[in-house]
């Protein structure tokens, strides 16, 4: 029996942002386990999560992000080899998104637009 003590909510999060764009979307097979609402790459026909890499420590950190073949967000969390539903275009909460670490919004957010998906 579990008596552990649980806090629940019903407040809604959101991570659609608009309905001005229309939303189109695709179903894909997943190369890797992904996230809810991760950036996702297209290659070789399967989706895969965004990737950084962070060079340095401390201040001088730099944090690179490979969004080259960026294809959409993930619409929901997947293992490697389900397929997955991606979101290709329309306008989301940036705060929402699940980013590697070292990775902010601001870094794919160019990246996005250039494919129709919009960040706010």
């Amino acid at each position: 029996m579990d008596l552990e003590v649980k806090t629940f909510h019903c407040e809604p999060e959101y991570f659609i942002a608009g309905a001005t764009i229309p939303i189109a979307t695709a179903v894909k097979e997943a190369g890797a386990d992904i996230l809810l609402h991760t950036p996702v790459l297209l290659e070789n026909g399967k989706v895969s999560p965004i990737t950084a890499t962070t060079t340095g420590s401390g201040d001088t950190a730099k944090t690179t992000v490979n969004a080259e073949g960026l294809y959409g967000i993930s619409a929901s969390a997947v293992k490697n080899g389900e397929d997955v539903v991606i979101y290709l275009t329309g306008e989301f909460f940036a705060d929402g998104l699940a980013l590697p670490e070292g990775v902010t919004a601001a870094d794919v957010d160019v990246a996005f637009r250039n494919i129709g998906i919009f960040l706010k």
